[in-house]
């Protein structure tokens, strides 16, 4: 096997002039002379005692003075195998030098030096095979063989000649003549002893020559000619796959490829122990198979692949080939995509954590920090401890993945830790410490015994206290603290496990066992760790913390232990344990003890100004709470006690603004109302501004209304019209006011209030209407007819205003007010008397007349019964009083009998329809009685028709202008 790869590799230097057979075809250059001897002997096989120059310059020599055909082509024949013999020589020193120069580990300096110079000169020396001379020489043959040929075209040995003529054409750089030459010998020639040699040569110059499909035809017969006693089968497989690469025949090149790689590497120690050519080839289908699978796609397509053809023991060397190529054109996620291909379709094969390994360490190289925390991820969970790869696998296999196990453990812990800190939203910081605590759990998990476990665990517990986690937290704490006492964050840690107990918050049913481990807890400290600086401290600490967590039983019980060692605590130590009790007293409503301990407190001397203020009003907000709980109790007293020496024990403190207020109330409830007024008076002389004091005069009202002191309660009332920011409050109390001023005599302020409200408030129209009416009676009261006039006649036109919204009520004032103003009108018609001239009397009168006629009227319309029959009756009397004022007027002077009867003539035609319409009013009014009305006005109209006896003057067509209106 490895001579045969040195062959190829022998022919294909020579072909390729120098070059690499891998290389790409662009860089390839035909060679004429890398022919191989045709190993044809024409003279003896010994060993020449003369150079290969010489015997060539005897030939020659020959060759100028014959004529005979077929000894010059013999001779030229033998010419050409001597040139060949010379380059094998050649190549074959270049072959040793490159195994000496391979092969040179372990040896000194010089030797290496030595195996160097060798390898240059072999390389010189074969370059210098080709001269000018000789390509002359072989034009000349060309010649001599194509005349042969022609001359004896069917000789049995024409396979030599044309093997031969191929050479010359290769030698004098005509590669596709001697293209033509091979095929021609291999067509003609299958039998022949040239046939695999000229076959393999053939395919070699077709693919230099850029006819891939051609060559790869010639390597297919080679393979098919089978192994045995076939030296060119490896090589054609091998070049086959190049061929069909070449024409893009992706699939095909690969099945070549597999071929190969299935017949020279059968299993993996085949693989493993390839050396030299071996290797060589090996690795260069490697990279092209891995090429391929790229082109045709990337690192999916060989699953595609070998799912379709058969899974195969080297895929793993493919996977590797491909990230490689990736790696180095730094396409790294592709890299890390091929690696990961492997590990998802062998993910039990030992080489997979190494594979993810080298896909970590890729995104390390790029720095994708993302990526490859997420991979380390993948890492830890597909291979990690307790996993199915690792259960599945042996210590030597755990063993190659323990310490990166490690590494990606602690770092994903440390990365999430540190983001977690550094995190100023409070959901983020969450997340990461969240994240960090189980990556320290895995850790702690995976490498329990390990050096840092112990590091993990009190890192775990400091991400655990922040996460408020704090069960997780004191465990490790105390793992650390009290497992690891050596360690030295030991007594932080036990420390840090007593905050942890505080700040827990236990269900109902776990609280009071979980007070007897924090209190455990406590005690264990102070006896494991009694040097440390705070086992003095570690109680008041302990209930500062229960207290910020809002533990108050405990944070009082606490408290109350270290301050029983008070003697033995700093100064601020006993403030904090004061602090601490009154704060916790307090929330459990035990205030009295509050009170004590908060004064206690805010004597500390290191106290700021604004910190000891705020005591103080926690102090004042205790005794304000005594007298609270002293109220519920149902003990006034006590409460109203509590309250008012609030301002003796903390004069300065807001909260006795509350309190005194509370305590008026208080007051208030219990009927003590003097007290009470004195209070509020008081309290709003001192805070004028404060927002209670909006509330007061409601209070003050009830204390005065209690007590009878109406005028203090109306302009109680007044204010709040004052300062109500409610409009219907406002309205209300300005109505009330007006009341309550009545009620105590004050009439000056209850008109104000009466006309303030009446001028501001039409609505509600009921209330309107009284307060209309009000005024009218306070007026009546005084004898004021004037104002009395103004408001009777406002409440005429509120309610004639108010249409549909018209009341019992309103109409029944309105025909009231009507009344009443036609009863002034009235008043005044009676005291105007008839004397002369009597036309300006007259007119007098009756302009009284009709002002009162008018708002009887009024009434009447209105409807109002009690005011319908006495408006009617006075409506009668009216016309009556004016008939017989006319008749009883005073006379004129001077006139005889027969014109003083004339006179009394004129007289009696005007009032005779006045007393026509006098009747009918009357008979109206008599005429209800028929509906069931009878009142004292009904029955005056029958007294005044006795009078005036209306039978006697049937004028009913005359007294119809005057009575229509009222009916």
């Amino acid at each position: 096997m490895n001579k045969l790869i040195r062959l190829t590799a022998s022919l294909v230097l020579l072909l390729l002039s120098g070059c690499a057979l891998f290389q790409e075809p662009a860089e390839q250059q035909l060679r004429l002379e890398n022919i191989q001897e045709m190993k044809i002997r024409l003279m003896t096989n010994d060993t020449l005692e003369v150079s290969h120059d010489e015997v060539i310059e005897r030939y020659q020599g020959y060759l100028a003075v014959s004529a005979e055909a077929e000894m010059r082509i013999r001779v030229a024949h033998r010419i050409a195998s001597l040139k060949l013999q010379s380059e094998e020589v050649a190549q074959e020193r270049l072959e040793a030098a490159r195994d000496a120069l391979d092969n040179s580990g372990g040896q000194t300096d010089e030797q290496q030096r030595h195996n160097l110079a060798e390898l240059q000169a072999a390389e010189l020396a074969l370059e210098q095979q080709t001269s000018s001379e000789e390509r002359s020489m072989a034009r000349a043959s060309i010649n001599d063989y194509e005349a042969l040929l022609k001359q004896y075209p069917d000789r049995l040995d024409n396979d030599a000649v044309l093997y031969q003529l191929a050479k010359a054409y290769t030698i004098t750089a005509q590669p596709y003549q001697a293209i033509a030459v091979l095929e021609e010998l291999t067509r003609r020639f299958p039998r022949s002893v040239y046939y695999l040699e000229a076959e393999f040569r053939s395919g070699q110059m077709l693919y230099a020559a850029g006819d891939y499909q051609a060559a790869a035809d010639a390597y297919q017969r080679l393979i098919e000619r089978g192994r045995d006693d076939n030296p060119y089968y490896v090589s054609a497989g091998y070049l086959k796959g190049w061929s069909l690469f070449k024409l893009e025949q992706n699939e095909a090149a690969l099945l070549a490829f597999t071929r190969v790689m299935d017949e020279e590497y059968p299993d993996v120690a085949t693989l493993e122990s390839a050396k030299g050519g071996e290797q060589e080839m090996l690795q260069d289908i490697l990279r092209v198979m891995a090429l391929i699978f790229d082109y045709q796609g990337d690192w999916q397509q060989i699953a595609v692949f070998f799912d379709q053809y058969g899974k195969r023991h080297y895929e793993y060397l493919i996977y590797d080939q491909l990230a490689s190529q990736y790696y180095d054109k730094k396409y790294y996620k592709s890299g890390a995509s091929a690696l990961r291909a492997f590990v998802l379709r062998y993910p039990q094969d030992h080489r997979a954590p190494a594979y993810y390994q080298r896909l970590v360490e890729g995104y390390k190289t790029a720095r994708y920090p993302t990526l490859l925390r997420k991979h380390k991820t993948i890492y830890i969970q597909r291979f990690g401890v307790g996993s199915d790869y690792w259960n599945s696998h042996g210590e030597h296999v755990r063993e190659t993945i323990r310490r990166p196990l490690a590494g990606y453990i602690w770092d994903l812990a440390s990365f999430h830790h540190a983001w977690g800190q550094r995190s100023k939203k409070r959901s983020d910081k969450l997340e990461r410490l969240g994240i960090a605590a189980r990556w320290y759990q895995e850790y702690v998990r995976s490498f329990p015994l390990a050096d840092d476990t112990v590091k993990a665990h009190f890192l775990l517990a400091e991400v655990a206290a922040e996460l408020r986690d704090y069960e997780l937290a004191k465990n490790n704490y105390e793992i650390v603290a009290y497992q690891y006492p050596d360690y030295e964050q030991a007594a932080e840690a036990g420390y840090a496990a007593i905050l942890a107990y505080n700040r827990f918050k236990p269900g109902v049913a776990e609280a009071p066992v979980w007070r007897q481990l924090t209190v455990a807890s406590a005690m264990r400290f102070v006896q494991e760790f009694p040097q440390d600086s705070r086992r003095g401290t570690v109680l008041v600490n302990t209930a500062e913390m229960l207290l910020k967590d809002k533990y108050y039983p405990q944070a009082l019980s606490t408290s109350r232990l270290a301050w029983q060692a008070k003697g033995e605590l700093p100064q601020r130590y006993k403030y904090g344990a004061a602090l601490v009790r009154g704060h916790a007293s307090f929330e459990l409503q035990q205030y009295a003890e509050s009170e004590m301990a908060l004064l206690e407190a805010s004597r500390y001397q290191k106290l700021s100004a604004k910190k000891r203020r705020e005591l103080r009003e926690k102090v004042a907000a205790a005794i304000y709470k005594q007298g609270e709980v002293a109220k519920q109790a149902g003990d006034a007293t006590t409460a109203v006690i509590h309250w008012r020496r609030l301002a003796e024990v903390i004069p300065e403190s807001n909260t006795r603004i509350n309190a005194e207020y509370d305590a008026a109330t208080i007051l208030m409830e219990t009927g003590d109302y003097d007290q009470a007024i004195e209070v509020l008076l008081q309290f709003r002389q001192d805070y004028p501004a404060h927002k209670l004091v909006a509330d007061i005069p409601s209070k003050l009202i009830i204390a005065y209304e209690e007590k009878g002191d109406w005028r203090n309660a109306a302009f109680e009332l007044q204010t709040i019209w004052k300062i109500s920011k409610k409009a219907d409050e406002q309205r209300i109390a300005c109505f009330q006011s007006a009341e309550y001023f009545e009620k105590a005599g004050d009439q000056d302020n209850a008109i104000v209030m009466y006309k303030r409200y009446a001028h501001s408030y039409k609505r509600p129209f009921d209330a309107a209407v009284e307060a209309h009416f009000k005024l009218d009676q306070i007026y009546a009261s005084r004898g004021d007819e004037e104002k009395r006039r103004f408001w009777l006649a406002k409440i005429i036109a509120l309610n004639a205003k108010a249409n549909d919204q018209q009341t019992d009520r309103s109409k029944y004032l309105a025909a009231k007010a009507a009344y009443e103003l036609g009863e002034f009108e009235r008043l005044a018609f009676e005291k105007v008397n008839l004397t002369l001239p009597l036309d300006r009397s007259v007119t007098r009168k009756n302009t009284f007349m009709q002002a009162a006629l008018k708002r009887y009227t009024q009434a009447v319309q209105l409807g109002v019964l009690e005011y319908t029959t006495s408006s009617t009756f006075r409506i009668g009397e009216l016309y009556k009083q004016l008939a017989q004022g006319l008749m009883n007027s005073e006379r004129p002077a001077g006139m005889d009998e027969l014109e003083l009867e004339e006179y009394q003539f004129l007289l009696e035609d005007q009032a005779f329809p006045l007393e026509e319409a006098a009747i009918n009013v009357h008979q109206t009014n008599i005429g209800r009685t028929y509906d069931g009305l009878y009142d004292s006005w009904v029955k005056r109209s029958f007294s005044a028709m006795a009078e005036l006896m209306p039978g006697q003057y049937n004028k009913q067509e005359r007294a119809v202008s005057y009575v229509e209106q009222i009916r």
